[in-house]
């Protein structure tokens, strides 16, 4: 199936989804949509359509399509069901109060996500929307609060606990077979059960001081969360009133269970990174972030020792878990701002697994340096490979080519300062800039000039990039036309409503 076909079919699946959505069809209609939504489906063997297939189970299948959708989050360990009840969720999501979130379903409004902030703390609940943008709202908590650990980390303590209690099996097995050989035989068969009644107990004390030890060292959540998740009965029944809710319980092993599956998770998620990596004719050396939640999650930075300057635009990082596919997942591209809202340079993630993923490596990139990210977009490496090396042609893919997957709610994209003609054109009085105040800029031909932002470049010369509202020549905008539209504008003028005045015009 060539790209065209597939957006045709793209085209065709948000129409009909659009159908369902409006709620206006008779029943035929809306059936004949759902068997055409299966066809389309049917005819595909890549995940191109997960997004589609996931709204259409949203109203097929609501408890399906959330329960499979927390199932691929990063907190799938920490999630307590899907509910239609609030007071169903609130029993449940407050039998452990310290931590915890859960997802309430209603067929008229859509989904809501509950978060427990901090232990003890009464939960924050989203707006009702869908179920992206619920958990978009999710992470911005998260960040926030650092109320859950990941699955990732909840196994790594798991797999500490476990090689804990089997070394303190094994040394108390030792010791006993050690007291066990100086006894005489008679004596040794006359007391076999009185030994075992003694080794068991012994064992429960070493099991017991091993964990204690081991979450000594742990921060107060991170023992919260262990022990509370490797305590939960085997057998505990849920209310009736859950819809869904994945299997917490196989966290609570046993411990030589517990051993061998943590350990063989543990192998095939944390493996050695080579030294370098291969990047089209660069090589890229790996480095560690110097952080212990980067090294956790093997998030690496890549530094190309041919391109010093590299760094100056475009942040280059890794996901080491998957390196061997890496180039079988997208790049997730972000434009990264400081604190005020000012351009600092572009990110680049590879080897992420998913979305969300490369959302929570993002941000936690953006930690030491307390920054944040105005927009974050997917592309695939073939079509990034031979434009990262400049600011320009960075630019160029990440606004043409570039999938947007998230933004800042008022996100302007950055333009870079080179690209821009800073002779302003037509002179007029212009109201006062700040740091988010966006230049107003006209492309013709291969050039782009300012309409609007003179006070802007002089606030601050030395940006790498700048905020922006383009309009384009070929869309019947001229001098002549923005020149009248000035006319008309009592000064000092603002440059967003100027932009509003000349898109008004265009429309008419």
């Amino acid at each position: 199936m060539n790209a065209l076909e597939k957006a045709k079919l793209i085209k065709e699946l948000n129409q009909l989804l659009d159908g369902l959505e409006q709620r206006s069809l008779s029943f035929f209609e809306i059936a004949r949509s759902k068997a055409r939504i299966k066809d389309i489906f049917a005819l595909c063997d890549e995940p191109i359509f997960k997004k589609q297939i996931l709204q259409f189970k949203s109203h097929t299948q609501p408890e399906k399509a959330a329960t499979d959708f927390a199932a691929q989050t990063l907190f799938q360990l920490s999630f307590r069901g899907v509910f239609q009840q609030d007071k169903a969720l609130e029993q449940v999501l407050y039998q452990d109060p310290d931590f915890g979130w859960a997802i309430l379903y209603a067929p008229q409004q859509g989904w809501q996500i509950w978060l427990i902030p901090a232990p003890n703390r009464t939960a924050l609940i989203s707006e009702w929307g869908n179920l992206d943008d619920s958990y978009h709202w999710m992470l911005e908590q998260q960040q926030d609060y650092g109320c859950l650990k990941t699955d990732y980390e909840l196994k790594q303590i798991q797999n500490l606990v476990a090689q804990k209690i089997a070394k303190a099996l094994t040394e108390t097995e030792t010791e006993t077979e050690t007291e066990t050989e100086t006894e005489t035989e008679t004596n040794l068969t006359a007391s076999a059960n009185e030994l075992q009644v003694i080794a068991q107990n012994e064992q429960s004390d070493s099991i017991e001081l091993s964990i204690a030890e081991l979450y000594a060292d742990q921060d107060q959540i991170t023992t919260e969360i262990s022990v509370q998740q490797n305590q939960q009965p085997a057998g505990a029944q849920q209310p009736s009133s859950v819809i869904a809710e994945p299997d917490h319980h196989s966290v609570a092993s046993s411990p030589a269970q517990t051993d061998i599956e943590n350990t063989a998770d543990q192998s095939s998620v944390i493996k050695n990174v080579p030294e370098t990596l291969e990047l089209n004719q660069y090589v890229a050396h790996i480095h560690s972030l110097h952080s212990e939640d980067a090294s956790l999650q093997q998030l690496y930075r890549l530094e190309i020792a041919s391109l010093p300057e590299l760094y100056q635009h475009v942040d280059l990082l890794l996901h080491g878990a998957n390196i061997e596919n890496w180039q079988h997942h997208p790049v997730y591209l972000a434009e990264q701002i400081n604190q005020q809202g000012g351009f600092i340079r572009y990110l680049a993630l590879l080897g992420a697994e998913n979305q969300m993923q490369a959302i929570q490596f993002m941000q936690l990139s953006n930690v030491p340096d307390q920054y944040a990210v105005a927009a974050i977009k997917k592309i695939s490496w073939i079509d990034l490979a031979d434009h990262f090396t400049h600011i320009e042609s960075m630019f160029d893919v990440y606004t043409h080519k570039a999938i947007c997957i998230w933004n800042d709610e008022n996100y302007l994209p950055f333009i870079p300062a080179q690209m821009i003609q800073t002779q302003k054109i037509i002179q007029f009085d212009e109201s006062a800039a700040d740091i988010k105040t966006p230049l107003l800029l006209l492309k013709e031909r291969r050039k782009i000039r300012i309409i609007h932002g003179q006070k802007r470049l002089t606030l601050s010369p030395n940006e790498s990039a700048y905020p922006y509202f383009l309009l384009e020549r070929h869309h019947g905008i001229s001098w002549q036309m923005i020149q009248m539209i000035v006319a008309q504008f009592k000064f000092p003028i603002d440059c967003r409503e100027l932009y509003k005045e000349i898109q008004k015009h265009i429309a008419n």
